[in-house]
């Protein structure tokens, strides 16, 4: 879902995906891919968006 004004930078607005390899997030029981987060952050086309992580279904909890 695009996000109309988030008063971040596109840098800022990526970072918030988190810094965890994904070996280091399994090791801490997180999704591998959005890091526990239970979503992802992109910008794209002047857009900032905000999906749903399809790994985990959102919980933001690893899956063996």
């Amino acid at each position: 879902m695009p996000v109309q004004i988030s008063g971040m930078t596109d840098q800022e607005w990526e970072a918030q995906n988190g810094t965890l390899q994904p070996s280091e997030a399994q090791a801490q029981g997180l999704c591998w891919c959005c890091t526990g987060n239970g979503v992802l952050y992109s910008a794209f086309g002047g857009n900032q968006i905000k999906v749903s992580c399809r790994e985990c279904s959102g919980d933001g909890k690893a899956r063996s």
